[in-house]
């Protein structure tokens, strides 16, 4: 069996010694056309005003802590129950209800970044369903103008 260090893809590649170019071929270098350089995909990025991004930052927040810390309050509450109180319940329970709220908290991720006002100069409503709405129908209308 072939050590992990000499297998395709691990460790340190073998590099091969620059050879020095002669003086005319180093003098036809610069005059190569050279290939024009990859469109940056920042200008995409940075596009976002800070202020929007900073909003979908907070409403992410909300939308995703609450049921991510509710299901972790739920494990000592379950705990509790059957050790402390001594009740009786299925495990099914409890299994439903983490799917619920870790799950809520994975929805929240999306949720909050759509129901967030894109527009930097308006704030929008306290759990963002119009604007959710409307930045919903923004996304699926990019996809048919890329096509």
């Amino acid at each position: 069996m072939a050590p992990v260090a000499a297998t395709k893809g691990f460790g340190d590649p073998k590099k091969e010694p620059v050879k020095p170019q002669p003086a005319q071929q180093q003098q036809q270098a610069p005059q190569q056309a050279e290939p024009a350089p990859a469109p940056a995909r920042r200008a995409v990025v940075s596009s976002t005003p800070q202020v929007v991004v900073d909003r979908m930052f907070r409403r992410i927040l909300v939308f995703t802590g609450v049921p991510v810390f509710t299901g972790m309050a739920l494990f000592p509450l379950f705990y509790y129950l059957r050790v402390v109180m001594d009740i009786e319940y299925p495990l099914w329970i409890v299994y439903v209800s983490q799917v619920l709220t870790f799950g809520g908290g994975l929805f929240g991720i999306t949720y909050g970044a759509l129901s967030s006002s894109w527009d930097p100069t308006r704030e929008g409503s306290a759990m963002g369903w119009s604007e959710m709405q409307a930045n919903l129908a923004i996304l699926l209308n990019s996809g048919n103008r890329n096509k």
